[in-house]
């Protein structure tokens, strides 16, 4: 039977069935069938919808009773699937399943085949956004072919969101995108919707963990990783962003204890070891740990621009070598920001300057890049450029003071002391306890 009462109450209040999930924080067909009469508000929604309708808890019951149907409805029919469509699910499939292992060849293979599956269906957003996420992993990863990937994913997932504004694969691209883009709040506004509107989805636990992290609040975000590995102990991505939290909250030993456990099943995650060997240099303090762990992920990636930056630190003889063996690199925006750190503690100025002059030119609203020629300019000893970058990555949505922190003995070691970097950290740290109350749903407290 359907609840006719409760639909003409939506109406009356201006609600249409998007807007009254949108206040509620659940799907449209959530709504629809509490009008259908299909399911029943949970106890947690009532109080909620009964403020949206603006009524007492109590009278929202009468527009919820009446009896019940003679059997319980099925869903709708499913439209018939044309071949095209049962090829983009296949597609799609074999594509998603590679993006786990985050190789290139790996991951030039599931472009491959969500090009195919998106060209069999146009409008199927799983397989557009997945497409998208292949795209901001070969910018991530500064691959020579992927000058304008971040871009190319960032339309992606508009064009996913188009197809289905639920796509939580699309929002899970989009807040990886945010991280290239300096656009912290960005994510969290994105990660916490996709987290209330998918409150059982681990994918979803985990883009807003991700999210989470990214901005400064790896405290939040660590409870959310442990309930999902709780669920599945073998999730990869939470995995990984368990040893982050870790490391940037400074349990710096559990970080590197966790990291043995998953490192030798992942030889080729290099990212991760860029994690673990920040962990280790601030755990063991004489940093020979920390020089192996980053020889090893130089060795599982080469191109990886950052593990060479980190090295360099870790052993500064290597600067010579990192150059050498990235002198054949094609860098797109991200990897030439690290390249101009390197250049800049190689003591080759000239080159160091006129990257981060230009990068500065070419991209002023991107906060990363941004906050990345922050540590080139400190490396030069130009104090006032380095402050002036780091004032605007704060300004452009730049909040992972964690990050930061850990960093700060490298390229920023300079600036340590100097009144106006201090004010700038404590801007961040300002930000970051704003976003705090603003995004974390069950509260603001450490």
């Amino acid at each position: 039977m359907k609840r006719r009462a409760l639909a003409e109450r939506r109406k009356t209040m201006g609600f249409s069935q998007e807007d009254l999930a949108a206040e509620l924080g659940v799907d449209r067909t959530t709504v629809i069938r509490w009008e259908s009469g299909e399911t029943e508000p949970q106890p947690w929604h009532r109080p909620r919808l009964a403020k949206a309708l603006q009524l007492p808890v109590e009278d929202l019951a009468d527009l919820l009773s009446g009896p019940p149907p003679a059997y319980a409805p099925g869903p709708p029919p499913a439209r018939a699937l044309s071949f095209e469509d049962e090829a983009s699910r296949e597609l799609y499939r074999r594509g998603y399943g590679l993006l786990a292992h985050g190789d290139r060849e790996g991951i030039g293979a599931a472009e491959a085949l969500l090009e195919r599956a998106v060209h069999h269906d146009p409008t199927f957003a799983g397989a557009i956004a997945a497409r998208g996420y292949t795209r901001w992993r070969k910018y991530f990863a500064g691959w020579s072919d992927s000058g304008e990937a971040l871009q190319r994913a960032l339309r992606d997932v508009e064009a996913a969101l188009e197809a289905d504004p639920g796509s939580v694969i699309a929002q899970i691209t989009f807040i990886r995108a945010c991280w290239d883009m300096g656009w912290h709040e960005h994510a969290l506004r994105a990660g916490r919707a996709v987290y209330t509107r998918h409150p059982d989805s681990l994918d979803a636990s985990v883009a807003f963990a991700r999210a989470l992290t990214n901005a400064g609040l790896a405290d939040v975000a660590l409870p959310l990783v442990d309930s999902v590995l709780a669920a599945d102990p073998t999730d990869l991505a939470a995995q990984k962003l368990r040893i982050w939290c870790l490391m940037l909250l400074g349990r710096f030993a559990d970080a590197v204890e966790t990291a043995s456990a998953y490192l030798p099943g992942h030889p080729t995650d290099a990212n991760t070891r860029w994690a673990v060997a920040l962990a280790a240099y601030h755990w063991e303090g004489s940093g020979d740990l920390a020089a192996r762990v980053a020889r090893e992920a130089v060795a599982a990636d080469p191109e990886d621009v950052t593990v060479w930056t980190l090295l360099g630190y870790l052993s500064p003889g290597t600067w010579a070598e990192a150059l050498d063996r990235l002198g054949a690199t094609e860098p797109n925006s991200r990897t030439a920001a690290w390249l101009a750190n390197i250049h800049a503690a190689a003591g080759q100025r000239e080159t160091a300057g006129r990257l981060a002059d230009d990068l500065r030119a070419a991209h002023p609203t991107n906060g990363y890049i941004i906050y990345r020629l922050a540590h080139v300019y400190a490396e030069l000893g130009q104090t006032e450029p380095a402050l002036s970058c780091l004032r605007a990555a704060i300004d452009l949505g730049f909040l992972s003071v964690q990050l930061l922190r850990r960093e700060a003995d490298f390229g920023l070691a300079s600036l340590r002391g100097i009144p106006d970097y201090e004010t700038l950290i404590r801007q961040l740290d300002d930000n970051v306890e704003r976003c705090r109350r603003q995004y974390v749903p069950w509260g603001a407290a450490r």
